[in-house]
């Protein structure tokens, strides 16, 4: 039956050489913007700060669980992280009202708006790749996203305790 079976051209493995190269690419430079100091001067955060204060731009307060489980870390790592972010004043952290054993784990007013001030530049940059895409290529480019955040995802929890 005509069409019914996909024919491999010469030019599929160059293309998948490609994007696997592309995806490796991508997947460094994550790692790496995760440690990587800002070249900002003065106060911002580095991408992983970022991504454990996020939580916090929409709620009051939260446990340091949440966020560590939120971010993608261990709490030990979370922890670490707000020791920093406190020592400059950007949250704060006092017992949970509701749980006494609980550490709860605010935005100071100065946290606020630094995060408010980076999360707009970070949003306006977003902006700038997405209205830089062909118009054609603007929907494809969330199902590709969508796609690489459930292979990051499986990756990160390794293959199931049966792989055969």
């Amino acid at each position: 039956m005509a069409g019914s079976s996909r024919r491999h051209t010469p030019a599929e493995p160059q293309d998948a050489q490609a994007f696997l190269a592309a995806l490796d690419s991508y997947a460094a430079a994550v790692r790496r913007a995760r440690g990587a100091r800002p070249r900002a001067t003065g106060d911002w955060l580095t991408l992983s700060q970022y991504g454990l204060l996020e939580p916090l731009a929409r709620q009051p307060e939260a446990r340091i669980r949440e966020l560590a489980d939120a971010a993608g870390i261990t709490a030990s790592t979370a922890t670490r992280i707000l020791d920093a972010l406190e020592r400059r004043g950007i949250v704060r952290r006092t017992r949970s009202a509701a749980d006494r054993r609980a550490v709860a784990v605010t935005l100071t007013p100065q946290g606020r708006r630094l995060f408010e001030t980076q999360h707009a530049w970070v949003r306006e940059r977003e902006r700038a790749l997405y209205e830089g895409l062909p118009p054609r290529e603007r929907a494809i480019a969330a199902r590709v996203l969508g796609g690489l955040t459930e292979l990051i995802d499986e990756l990160a929890a390794g293959p199931p305790d049966n792989p055969a």
